[in-house]
């Protein structure tokens, strides 16, 4: 299968942006968009100051008025069109950040490479166009406590290089449990074609 190929360069591709993305998001402008090259290690569907991270999820002391300084917007660029992908925008609505917000902004965006490493060569390099009408082999199984598995994929094409996704959370034992995602990250009700990205998310949970 070709994501056996490609998920050593997954791995390359994480290990060079966690030792390099406090360094490359210096290159990033107002509104949060990284140039050129350095786009690989900017998330494809957002900008470097999403909205919901920076308002709900970082630490208080790094909050910053995000809807002072930004406004969101859903668009496109002449390249996701051509993916038919489309992504989330910030727009600079006042430049005036303080020392202090200019640090917050920094740290928040640093942070955020870091919750989504590599993502953009994860979709950019690795990814896939994926017709989401062709994924009609789907084999499901769910188990206790809304755990369940996932798996379904293209069976137009060859099975070394058809795309597929494999989702799994399920009991390890009684006080632990996996969460797996690999393959592409295409979904069974996706429509039409449009690029994915490569997923090789595996994590293991506590149970309560």
């Amino acid at each position: 299968m070709i994501w056996l190929l490609y998920e050593p360069f997954n791995i390359v591709f994480m290990l060079l942006c966690l030792l390099t993305n406090p360094i490359v998001v210096l290159f990033a402008n107002e509104e949060g968009e990284l140039p050129g090259i350095f786009r690989y290690w900017q998330t494809w569907d957002d900008s470097l100051n999403p909205r919901f991270y920076i308002t709900k999820h970082v630490p208080k002391a790094l909050k910053y008025d995000y809807d002072k300084h930004y406004e969101e917007y859903w668009g496109t660029s002449k390249y996701l069109a051509k993916l038919n992908c489309k992504r989330c925008f910030a727009r600079v609505k006042d430049p005036h950040f303080s020392l202090k917000e200019r640090v917050q902004r920094y740290i928040c965006r640093v942070m955020w490479l870091y919750r989504n490493c590599s993502y953009g060569f994860a979709f950019y390099t690795l990814g896939r166009m994926c017709d989401g009408s062709k994924f009609k082999k789907k084999i499901y199984k769910d188990y206790p406590g809304g755990l369940y598995s996932r798996f379904i994929y293209d069976d137009t094409k060859s099975i070394l290089t058809r795309p597929w996704s494999f989702k799994c959370t399920k009991k390890i034992c009684s006080w632990l449990r996996w969460e797996i995602f690999i393959g592409w990250k295409a979904q069974a009700n996706d429509t039409g074609k449009s690029q994915k990205m490569i997923a090789h998310r595996i994590a293991f949970r506590f149970l309560k």
